[in-house]
């Protein structure tokens, strides 16, 4: 008995002893990061590798300083810990086409609203330089709080440029012939430009000209397709982001060559209208009467030309939509204008009173024909990016993001893919896809830490737990009170 009893006890001591071994073992393999925290146990959605359950992922500085499995990147219970189950942690979101100045008061509340939405980056397609820069100047001494802006100056347009003050902000400059289009091309390069954009009155000459310069500097060339061209015309010289695939329905139809010619007879101006009437009646022309007569041979020949030259498209399907469906008179838009500042709001909500539920049968057929094609392009994997023309259109600055990945889904486009747009690409398109854009070690920590999946429905992108920029962790009543300081008009920070 004796003998028993001492083997038993043996027998324990031993199971114990490795028992203590193992959890001294297992203590030794986790880790305490110091000056850092952790994301626990969330699932990550990386825009090229697709969801990810169970992971740890440490948060050093402004950057991800480690990722893995549970399992394998085990975290000593010293670390602070953000429980992550049942999360989604994927890259902040871009909106890749947003002009502050053509609201100055409103602009003075954009980045808090594009923040406080996970906007964590926005490309400013068109303002007066000064005023961008100040804004871009401001989002770069406070990365952790602001959006990352990349900015174009204003557009580059020709003898009658659209946007010239009189009634619509003065977002262009009026560039006269070649020479005029190289000096402001060049000046607005030496000013330190993050892109160029290039608008619809200009001659072929100069828009060549201009591509030759964004060539030379190394810098993307953004804008519509001149009226005076094709859009494989201006492809192949270098347009390689095109907004709001603007006027490629006039190079696929059959007598393209014609409409062409008439197109630049009427560009000779002269009845000497406004660039602005000038543009509408070369658009009332032919713009419908293109969309109702594609040619499958012309169209397929534009998007070959496009997907040859990678050049990235950004359709802006909500400022098509929410404005022709009516979209904003549905109680869901309309709640989004509380998170305006109060005049902006009262402004909106007065303009929208004399509004109806009349849809256009036209411009709706316009809308659903910009929806199909970017369908079209996802499917021929041509480049695309979400934007969205915010403010126009009554579009809230950051909520109407949300609002484009889901018409990106509703046109074609998986969950992922349509975050792909919103993430990955925009990055990619500035050359900074191994620094920013994927969740990812020593990338960036510009991050969003959702409470739903949104590969079950992009929707989800708005259910937004945190907000990570920079580094900076932003929790949900952070950003409530952020949103309530906007729409009290209490925030002014964005210029200096």
């Amino acid at each position: 008995m004796l003998q028993l009893i001492s083997e038993i006890f043996s027998f324990k001591l031993v199971s114990n002893l490795f028992l203590f071994i193992g959890l001294l073992f297992s203590c030794q393999n986790e880790i305490y990061f110091k000056n850092a925290y952790c994301i626990e146990n969330v699932n990550v959605i990386d825009p090229l590798d697709g969801l990810k359950k169970g992971m740890n992922v440490v948060i050093k500085g402004n950057k991800i300083h480690q990722i893995g499995k549970m399992e394998d990147l085990k975290l000593s219970p010293k670390n602070k810990i953000i429980k992550g189950t049942d999360k989604y942690l994927i890259p902040g979101l871009w909106d890749s086409h947003v002009h502050f100045y053509f609201d100055q008061h409103l602009a003075l509340h954009m980045p808090e609203l594009f923040l406080s939405n996970g906007i964590t980056s926005v490309r400013d397609t068109g303002g007066a330089f000064h005023y961008v820069d100040s804004i871009r100047q401001n989002a770069l001494k406070h990365p952790k709080t602001h959006p990352r802006v990349k900015i174009a100056g204003p557009l580059i347009d020709g003898n009658f440029n659209v946007y010239n003050g009189s009634v619509l902000p003065e977002l262009s400059i009026r560039t006269k012939d070649v020479s005029e289009s190289i000096a402001e091309t060049e000046k607005l390069v030496s000013m330190g430009v993050d892109f160029l954009k290039a608008y619809e009155m200009l001659s072929p000459q100069q828009f060549e000209a201009i591509a030759a310069v964004a060539a030379r500097e190394k810098l993307r060339l953004a804008g519509h397709v001149p009226l005076s061209m094709e859009i494989t015309h201006a492809i192949s010289l270098g347009l390689n982001s095109l907004e709001h695939i603007k006027n490629l329905e006039l190079e696929a139809v059959t007598n393209s060559d014609s409409m062409l010619i008439e197109r630049r007879r009427m560009l000779q101006n002269k009845s000497h209208l406004s660039g602005r009437l000038l543009r509408a009646n070369i658009h009332r022309a032919q713009k419908q009467f293109a969309v109702n007569n594609i040619s499958p041979d012309a169209y397929q020949k534009i998007l070959d030309t496009i997907k040859k030259y990678n050049s990235y498209q950004v359709p802006t399907l909500s400022i098509y939509k929410v404005p022709i469906y009516k979209i904003f008179r549905e109680p869901f838009w309309r709640k989004s204008f509380e998170l305006l500042p109060k005049s902006t709001r009262d402004e909106w909500k007065k303009n929208l009173l004399g509004s109806n539920d009349k849809i256009n049968p036209d411009q709706k057929k316009f809308s659903d024909w910009i929806q199909k094609t970017t369908g079209a392009m996802a499917k021929a994997k041509i480049p695309l990016m979400a934007g969205t023309d915010t403010p126009l259109g009554y579009l809230t600055p950051g909520f109407s993001l949300h609002y484009e990945l889901e018409l990106m889904v509703e046109s074609g486009l998986s969950e992922l893919e349509s975050l792909v747009t919103a993430t990955y690409q925009p990055a990619k398109y500035f050359r900074m896809e191994d620094s920013l854009g994927l969740v990812k070690k020593d990338f960036i920590a510009d991050l969003l830490l959702l409470s739903e999946n949104p590969l079950d429905n992009i929707a989800n992108t708005k259910d937004i737990f945190a907000v990570i920029k920079d580094g900076n962790f932003i929790d949900k009543s952070s950003l409530e009170q952020l949103q309530k300081k906007v729409s009290e008009g209490l925030t002014v920070s964005t210029l200096n």
